[in-house]
C-alpha cells in the first residue's frame, strides 16, 4: 500500500470511526455508570451516583444512536448483499453468539438506564442490572473479535502460519477493544458534562469532581489499550511483522500509539489540575485525538485482518 493510498483510506474512514466510535461509548456506558453507582455506595458520596447517573442518560442516548445506526446499516447491506446477511443469522454463524451477548446488553441497558429514578431506593438490584449490561457488552466484544476471525477464514483454505497468527492475535485483540469502549464512554462523558453544565447546573463542585473522575477513568483503560497494542505486536509472525515495517502502516500503527498517548497524558492533566472547569477545551482535544487514533486502529485492525 502506497502512502497516497494510505491517506485515501484514512479519510474514507474517518466518519465511519467517528460513528464507531460514539457505539463503543455506548457499549462502554454500563460499566462506567457501575463503576460509578458502586463507588457512591462505598465511599458515601453522592457525586459518585451523579456522575453514574449522566453516564446512564448519555448511555441511553449513544445506545439508541447505536441501534439506529446498526439497523440502517444492515438494512443497506441487506438490499445489497442478501445471501451474506442470511448467512449471519444462521445456526452456523460464529457471529451468532455475539449477536446473542449484544441482544442482552441491549434490553438489561435499556432498563438500567431508564429506570434510574425509580430504582433509587433499590440500589443493589439497580446495580445488578447494570453488571448484567455490563457483563453481556464486555462479553459481546470479546466474542466479536475471534467471529470475526473466523467468519473471515471461513470463506478460504488458510495455511498453518495463518491459523496461527490469527489464533496469537484474538486474545490482545479482544481486551484492546474491551478496555476501549471504556476509555471512549469515559471520554465522551468529560465532553457531556460539559455540554450539559449549563442546562443541569449541579454546580461547581460537582462539576470539577466529575471531570477529574471522567479524566482518571479514560486514563487508566487506554494505557491498557496502548499496552495491548505492543502485546499484538509480539504475537505477529516474523512473515507479517515485516509487511507491517516495510509499508507504510508502521506509520500508521505509531500514530495510533502517539495519538493515544497523548490523549492520556491531556486527561492525567485535567484529573490533576485542582480547576479542570478551566480546561474544559481540552476534554474535546482529548476527544479529537481519540477519534483519530481510532481511525488509524481500524486501519491497522483492518489490514491485519486481511493478511490472514
Amino acid at each position: 500500500m502506497s502512502t497516497q493510498e494510505t491517506l485515501t483510506m484514512i479519510a474514507f474512514l474517518l466518519v465511519p470511526a467517528l460513528f464507531s466510535l460514539l457505539g463503543m461509548g455506548a457499549i462502554g456506558s454500563p460499566a462506567i455508570a457501575v463503576l460509578g453507582e458502586m463507588s457512591a455506595k462505598t465511599k458515601k458520596r453522592v457525586f459518585f451516583d451523579k456522575y453514574a447517573q449522566q453516564i446512564g442518560s448519555m448511555g441511553l442516548i449513544l445506545l439508541i444512536l447505536l441501534l439506529i445506526v446498526q439497523g440502517a446499516a444492515y438494512g443497506v447491506a441487506l438490499t445489497k448483499f442478501p445471501q451474506y446477511i442470511h448467512a449471519l443469522f444462521t445456526l452456523e454463524s460464529p457471529l451468532l453468539n455475539t449477536f446473542a451477548a449484544f441482544g442482552v446488553f441491549t434490553i438489561f441497558s435499556l432498563i438500567y438506564f431508564t429506570t434510574w429514578t425509580k430504582m433509587r431506593n433499590t440500589k443493589v438490584l439497580h446495580i445488578s442490572l447494570g453488571m448484567i449490561a455490563a457483563l453481556a457488552a464486555l462479553t459481546c466484544v470479546a466474542l466479536a473479535i475471534p467471529a470475526k476471525i473466523a467468519w473471515m477464514l471461513s470463506h478460504s483454505t488458510p495455511t498453518d502460519e495463518t491459523l496461527s497468527a490469527a489464533t496469537a492475535m484474538i486474545l490482545p485483540m479482544s481486551i484492546m477493544y474491551a478496555l476501549l469502549t471504556m476509555a471512549a464512554a469515559a471520554a465522551l462523558s468529560a465532553t457531556y458534562l460539559v455540554l450539559r453544565r449549563n442546562k443541569d447546573d449541579f454546580g461547581r463542585d460537582y462539576y470539577s469532581f466529575s471531570l477529574r473522575l471522567a479524566a482518571r477513568w479514560a486514563t487508566l483503560p487506554m494505557l491498557g489499550f496502548l499496552g495491548c497494542q505492543g502485546w499484538l505486536y509480539a504475537t505477529l509472525p516474523a512473515s507479517f511483522k515485516s509487511i507491517v515495517t516495510g509499508t507504510p502502516l508502521a506509520f500508521v500503527w505509531s500514530g495510533v500509539v502517539a495519538l493515544g498517548a497523548i490523549s492520556a497524558l491531556i486527561w492525567i492533566l485535567i484529573a490533576r489540575n485542582e480547576s479542570p472547569l478551566r480546561l474544559k477545551g481540552l476534554t474535546f482535544l482529548a476527544l479529537t485525538l481519540f477519534w483519530f487514533m481510532h481511525t488509524l486502529n481500524i486501519m491497522v485492525a483492518v489490514n491485519l485482518l486481511t493478511l490472514l
